[in-house]
């Protein structure tokens, strides 16, 4: 019998009312879920299980058992090994602010100039649409804890207060799409415009390497994938991976979940359970799983990147990539992540920090500093702090 997971987060308490159709019908997809600790524990890669009861049966659910009280056990896993830690070193990114310098070089970093290009082109598109006091769009409780908690003692406050962040998450979401138009085509992968719920409605990028397709579903940052998502891409790859085979006319399909940002440790490990939840309905599928993405290990499967099937005379390998990784493979070089955070850095009208500057964000002051350090004085100090602050987001750490 299998037994559901539950996203404790959705429910207010152990009994689910059956109206909740939408939640519900997520909680039948999952069979092993997990709930993530908020503590030091959820940076390691640890996540601890909870246990919930319903008291009626899913909408739609085949269960025998669906009419009384189910105990859904969820599972643990060790993402010790998918999660390790990345760093952003002094010594790479000085490294790479020389070959921009380098005559050698001029030719790749002509090519960078256009990808500048491009992005400034494409951001310039974007629809930022002024916020409005509607009854929606704000919220009265949130302004009045803000205001108190800041000491905001005027409505001009609240303007740019309001202006300054709903904006900023309209731009948010334009910018997952600026990523897709731009970046992949830039590397020379065919970007992928499907309607939803189509063969290729869960593909962003393709190319043909050899006598493999690469697919890639580019998703915005690490904490954008949510329930449902899980179980619509993992479904998507299981039911179609051989007719993408077919439509590509190659024997062998290499499907990407990529994150356009951050690290692996910095995921809510959604990612992660899309591959899981692939490779559970391949198998279902029919499909001989030839390498496993996770290890048994005592209570606590060690979970792995990838996983890799074969059917039929066709091979298929699913996997997740974040950040630097992810634009390492699309753009074909480590420091393709480099070249995407200085052609961003180059479309600003860039101003150093002022000195004697106090920062409320953390770590602003660590990113100036680090700047600060790049000895390559034939770049402005502009740039420098624009392009470690872009890169900053692509690594858990900054080291020597």
């Amino acid at each position: 019998m299998a037994q559901f997971g539950v996203y404790p987060n959705r429910f207010a308490s152990g009994l689910v009312d059956l109206n909740a159709r939408q939640n519900l019908e997520v909680a039948v997809e999952f069979e092993t879920e997990i709930h993530p600790k908020r503590t030091g524990e959820e940076r390691n890669g640890s996540f601890l299980p909870r246990q919930r009861q319903l008291g009626v049966a899913p909408s739609g659910c085949s269960d025998p058992y669906g009419a009384q009280t189910l105990a859904l056990a969820t599972q643990r896993f060790d993402f010790s090994h998918f999660a390790p830690s990345v760093a952003l070193t002094r010594h790479e990114v000085r490294a790479f602010l020389l070959l921009t310098l380098a005559p050698e070089h001029a030719d790749r970093f002509a090519r960078v100039a256009q990808l500048e290009q491009a992005l400034e082109t494409r951001m310039r598109q974007i629809n930022a649409r002024s916020p409005a006091i509607d009854g929606k769009s704000t919220n009265p409780f949130v302004l009045a804890a803000y205001a108190k908690l800041f000491d905001v003692q005027h409505l001009k406050q609240v303007d740019d207060i309001v202006a300054a962040a709903k904006v900023f998450s309209s731009i948010e979401t334009a910018a997952g799409r600026v990523v897709e138009d731009v970046i992949p085509p830039f590397y020379g992968w065919e970007q992928i415009d499907s309607p939803g719920h189509t063969l290729l409605s869960e593909i962003d990028s393709a190319r043909i390497a050899g006598d493999t397709i690469e697919l890639v579903a580019l998703k915005s940052g690490p904490m954008c994938i949510n329930d449902s998502m899980v179980s619509q891409i993992a479904n998507a790859v299981a039911n179609n991976w051989v007719e993408w085979s077919d439509h590509w006319s190659v024997d062998k399909v290499r499907y990407i979940v990529g994150m356009n940002y951050s690290t692996a440790r910095n995921s809510n490990k959604k990612d992660w359970h899309i591959v899981r939840l692939a490779q559970e309905r391949a198998a279902e599928h029919g499909a001989v799983i030839t390498s496993s993405c996770t290890t048994p290990q005592g209570n606590r499967p060690l979970a792995h990147p990838f996983f890799e099937a074969e059917m039929g005379g066709k091979a298929l390998r699913v996997e997740t990539m974040q950040g630097r990784a992810l634009w390492a493979h699309i753009g074909g070089s480590d420091d393709a992540f480099l070249e995407i955070c200085w052609a961003m850095a180059k479309c600003m009208e860039a101003l150093a920090v002022p000195a004697g500057s106090v920062f409320t964000t953390r770590e602003m002051q660590e990113i100036v500093d680090f700047a600060a350090s790049l000895d390559v004085p034939e770049v402005s100090d502009a740039e420098k702090q624009w392009l470690v602050f872009f890169a900053r987001h692509f690594a858990d750490e900054l080291s020597n």
